[in-house]
């Protein structure tokens, strides 16, 4: 019986880390335990924890808690240093997962040595803690209606956009079959322990297993490549069932993920890849970068401003992703021939709207 960690990362996470903890407790699996790093919240969330302890949780639990924040990716970093169970289910504090979705996911690391990641069936639940209960739904054409999907794993484009297969999209049938898929989204998947450590950076004492700098967003994507090119693969297990709401709160955390995420952007592509290959697709690469750019020096000046300063780490990325095509056991070339699509029809077209408004 394969040991799981689930880790939850918290920061400020008082609104949605309740049901989080009560949904891994009910997980069948067994044996589990359930380990909780908190990012130096100021909201309470420590003390909705307490009270989760204090009402005698079935699975055992560590809780880590941090004097400063140490973003995402050092969280999980503290959480898996700190275990050794064979597999590590990372579950965001706004997510959930059915009973028996775990022991699923477990059930495809069995039947497929190879497999380093799972990505779990999630669905989309309201921002808002108040009304979650049932996942977002739209109207179906034939009347009623169907839960929105929030991601069936990654997809890489050729612009090297990286997009939740499925998003926003009904789940009505068009995500029931399992098979293999670039990569896994971190607000819930299941790794293996082993393909964890083979692209782990760094002494034991400090092991990088998600790359720290990038603090959070576009860390999955990086694990992704990271453990495509040691010739890991990642699978979709459409029966394991799951929940993401996507909490936005304050308009602190809101302009801190938009700045995570306009600079982890390149970082992860420019370092992860280098030159070469970007150089190959620069016709559809380059309109992309520069739409995005217009749009957020549209939306939020400050916020590209501040994603600008944040890619003074970029010479850092190339010496890591030089590394990391140096250990590669598959070639990177063969895993964006392998991985890398067209942009979704009309995708292009959506974004220019949205950036004009």
């Amino acid at each position: 019986m394969q040991r799981v960690a689930a880790v939850v990362v918290t920061w400020d996470s008082a609104a949605h880390v309740a049901r989080c903890l009560a949904a891994l407790d009910a997980l069948e699996h067994a044996p589990l335990e359930l380990v909780v790093v908190d990012n130096a919240s100021a909201d309470g969330t420590l003390a909705v924890v307490d009270r989760f302890l204090a009402g005698g949780p079935r699975h055992p639990v560590t809780v880590h808690r941090l004097p400063s924040n140490v973003g995402f990716c050092g969280g999980v970093n503290v959480a898996v240093r700190a275990t050794d169970t064979d597999a590590v289910l990372l579950v965001n504090p706004d997510a959930t997962l059915e009973p028996d979705a775990l022991t699923r996911m477990l059930a495809v690391l069995d039947a497929h040595p190879e497999c380093g990641s799972v990505q779990p069936r999630v669905r989309r639940l309201p921002a808002d803690p108040a009304d979650i209960g049932v996942p977002v739904t739209s109207t179906a054409a034939a009347g009623g209606t169907e839960a929105l999907l929030d991601t069936t794993g990654h997809v890489l484009t050729r612009p090297r956009l990286v997009l939740n297969r499925h998003a926003g999209e009904p789940d009505d049938g068009r995500a029931d079959t399992p098979g293999e898929v670039f990569g896994v989204s971190g607000a819930l998947a299941l790794h293996r322990r082993s393909m964890l450590e083979d692209v782990a950076r760094g002494p034991a004492a400090r092991r990088e297993y998600l790359t720290e700098d990038l603090v959070a967003y576009f860390d999955d994507v990086e694990l992704d490549l990271r453990a495509r090119m040691r010739g890991w693969t990642a699978r979709y297990e459409p029966t394991a069932v799951g929940h993401h709401a996507r909490a936005g709160a304050s308009a602190r955390r809101r302009r801190r993920v938009r700045v995570l995420n306009l600079a982890n952007h390149p970082l992860v592509v420019v370092g992860t890849e280098g030159a070469a290959t970007l150089r190959r697709d620069a016709a559809v690469v380059v309109p992309l970068w520069l739409l995005r750019t217009v749009a957020a020096m549209v939306r939020s000046p400050l916020a590209m401003l501040l994603a600008l300063v944040r890619l003074r780490a970029l010479p850092a990325a190339v010496r890591r992703g030089r590394v990391d095509r140096a250990r590669a056991r598959v070639p990177l070339d063969a895993v964006l021939e392998r991985w890398v699509e067209p942009l979704p029809r009309g995708w292009m077209a959506a974004a220019s709207r949205r950036a004009l408004h």
